[in-house]
């Protein structure tokens, strides 16, 4: 994934205050973009919990502001050095992508990154909660991911 890819990236509509975006030339990254507000509680369960993007998502999650969830297909190459630096790379790319749609400076810590099991599952897709959305899903290597995401409201959001 690289500012190029981003460049082609597609918008897939918008659910509960969220846009999803996808990368149509290779179809192993799908991204939520939140608006500017959104705060995260993120919850990692179970076995996998030290792989990297879930490391890197967990110290993400401090930070009161929450810009994108980016859930990328397959394993990792599986070297922590080099799992770190992707993650890192695929969070400053998102972030760029998001500054430059809505205007407003957006960090690469203000993006979370996980690699979701989707050998026998769907892609996780965000459900409706009171404040905003909450996603579940496996992460690679065994966690349970629970992350919710408080959205202010958005305009022509129901």
């Amino acid at each position: 994934m690289s500012a190029d890819t981003l460049s082609g990236a597609r918008s897939d509509g918008r659910i509960h205050g969220l846009e999803r975006w996808s990368d149509p030339a290779e179809n192993t990254v799908v991204f939520w973009v939140a608006p500017a507000g959104s705060t995260s509680v993120l919850e990692v369960d179970g076995d996998g919990t030290d792989a990297v993007e879930v490391q890197w998502s967990t110290l993400s999650a401090e930070v009161p502001s929450i810009r994108a969830v980016v859930l990328l297909d397959g394993p990792g190459v599986g070297v922590p050095g080099e799992d770190f630096t992707f993650t890192h790379r695929v969070a400053e790319d998102v972030a760029r992508f998001v500054s430059t749609r809505s205007g407003a400076e957006a960090g690469p810590i203000e993006v979370l990154v996980f690699r979701p099991e989707t050998d026998q599952a769907p892609w996780p897709e965000p459900s409706r909660t009171a404040d905003g959305v909450e996603f579940r899903f496996r992460h690679r290597g065994g966690a349970d991911i629970r992350l919710t995401l408080t959205v202010p409201d958005q305009p022509g959001e129901a």
